[in-house]
């Protein structure tokens, strides 16, 4: 099972974390590694907390570098 795959379900995250993911479309590592800040940023669910708790997944994760080259 390769990163794209993860269910964000899986990992060991708050059920707030969770649910605002959702609402924006995001189920897996692969969907938020393919997705743009600005589309993030834009969305209602969308605050700097939940944006705070993704980058400690991303790094817990070995993606923090990769998704921050993505969004340039």
């Amino acid at each position: 099972m390769t990163f794209q795959d993860i269910s964000l379900t899986k990992l060991k995250v708050d059920k707030d974390f969770i649910r605002r993911a959702k609402h924006m479309g995001l189920e897996t590592l692969g969907d938020i590694m393919d997705t743009k800040l600005p589309t993030l940023r834009s969305n209602n669910y969308f605050n700097y907390i939940w944006y705070s708790t993704l980058l400690e997944i991303l790094e817990k994760q070995g993606l923090l570098e990769e998704f921050q080259r993505r969004q340039l």
